[in-house]
């Protein structure tokens, strides 16, 4: 997955409406004393805990908008690169995550009050 469609199904332009709030730093200017832009030497840019927004601004994460104790990182290629390796190991893929998704459609629809075209559902968002 890459970063546009992290924002895009995840994050602040999920289904035409906002489910989550960008969660800015401000941190003053984006110059250095020398004049020189710091967009690369700010310390939670360089550990991979931010990204510029503009010159005085970063951001840090999203929180949501109906319950402000859930909060989403921002896209972490660290990790991205670590799925990539665990997937990679996997032999067939397809097979492999046609199974996952089958244990949790029966586990879904042992569930009497859950209808089956919601456990289709909920099942299609999983790995493809």
């Amino acid at each position: 997955m890459d970063i546009i469609k992290y924002r895009k199904m995840y994050l602040s332009e999920n289904w035409g409406f906002n489910q989550f709030v960008m969660v800015r730093k401000s941190v003053g200017s984006g110059r250095t004393p020398h004049g020189h832009s710091s967009w690369t030497n700010h310390p939670f840019v360089s550990t991979g805990q931010a990204f510029w927004i503009n010159d005085s601004e970063l951001c840090v994460g999203y929180k949501m908008n109906t319950d402000p104790d859930v909060f989403r990182p921002i896209f972490s290629h660290k990790r991205q690169r670590l799925l990539d390796r665990v997937h990679s190991t996997i032999v067939n893929p397809s097979n492999f995550w046609n199974r996952v998704k089958w244990r949790y459609y029966f586990i879904l629809c042992h569930i009497k009050t859950l209808p089956l075209e919601c456990a289709d559902y909920i099942v299609g968002f999983m790995y493809r």
